[in-house]
């Protein structure tokens, strides 16, 4: 009966730290790393141009949105991006797309120095939608 419960107890924790391990990796539309914000409200894809210099981030809804590439435009003027190696931090401004609603976007641009050197992607997106603030990390693969 120990057996079975270990065995039990094992996968369960597998399946689990699968779980969170699939999360940090995700990826969205354009194959680049995803964070999350708050408990399946927003992805967020973050796709450097090193050449460009440039930072974009698209921002979608739940999980299925993500997958079905369907952007949900958000109320918030700006989000910061931080990647971890090397350190840089990046302000991205709103940038409506022509279907975006008015005083909403589901684009974000910023230009930073530096981008170039980026190796794997990580790090973290930062921002608030309306007054609520929001965080969440990504990881490529």
């Amino acid at each position: 009966m120990k057996t079975l419960y270990g065995m039990a107890l094992l996968a369960a924790l597998g399946l689990v730290a699968g779980s969170v391990a699939g999360l940090a990796q995700e990826v969205g539309p354009n194959k680049m790393p995803v964070a999350e914000w708050g408990d399946e409200e927003y992805h967020l894809e973050v796709i450097p141009d090193t050449k460009a210099g440039t930072v974009t981030v698209f921002v979608y809804g739940n999980h299925d949105d993500l997958h079905k590439a369907k952007k949900k435009a958000i109320e918030t003027k700006s989000i910061t991006v931080t990647f971890k190696n090397p350190e840089i931090t990046v302000k991205l401004d709103a940038t409506p797309e022509k279907d975006d609603p008015k005083d909403k976007t589901t684009k974000f641009v910023g230009k930073a120095e530096g981008l170039d050197k980026l190796g794997k992607l990580e790090g973290t997106i930062a921002g608030k939608v309306g007054t609520k603030p929001y965080s969440g990390g990504f990881k490529q693969k």
